[in-house]
């Protein structure tokens, strides 16, 4: 399991929701609401940003493997898919072409995602991303934010 590998003993500290959610084997699924800003309209379209909007139903269905992880969110009728990995002591995720490079910290109430370097294919990008999950024992709020394209924030309640 990713998450446990990446966040070792910072795991456990991690409220019930998250923790029991990205420890479930073969991976887990929920669903939630999202409101979704564009700061930059045409960015958000060439990175595959979810379109704006408020009280869009969302769904998010991970399947976890040895080492990587297939997340699958749904946003409204768009859906978006990325392969989650270690890399060294940070997350990779894949999307496309696209390649981001998080450093992932967790305490009691949180966890927390920054952005370290960015590619389009092997070309260095400027982007820089900021998200974070805070849980309580049945649920998550969530918050990502792309510098310069946009924004989205919401809740999820896990799934059966």
């Amino acid at each position: 399991m990713l998450y446990p590998q990446l966040l070792q003993g910072d795991f456990e500290r991690l409220p019930r929701a998250l923790r029991e959610f990205h420890s479930r084997p073969g991976g887990g699924r929920a669903a939630g609401t999202v409101a979704v800003r564009h700061q930059s309209g045409l960015l958000a379209r060439l990175l595959g940003f979810p379109a704006p909007g408020d009280n869009i139903p969302a769904r998010l269905d991970v399947v976890s493997g040895e080492n990587e992880e297939v997340w699958i969110r749904s946003f409204g009728g768009a859906v978006r898919k990325s392969i989650q990995s270690r890399a060294g002591d940070l997350l990779l995720e894949r999307a496309g072409p696209l390649r981001v490079f998080f450093r992932v910290l967790a305490d009691d109430t949180e966890m927390r995602f920054e952005s370290q370097r960015a590619r389009l294919w092997m070309i260095p990008l400027p982007l820089r991303v900021k998200a974070r999950a805070r849980g309580s024992e049945s649920a998550w709020e969530f918050e990502v934010t792309v510098a310069l394209v946009g924004s989205y924030r919401g809740s999820m309640i896990p799934l059966p």
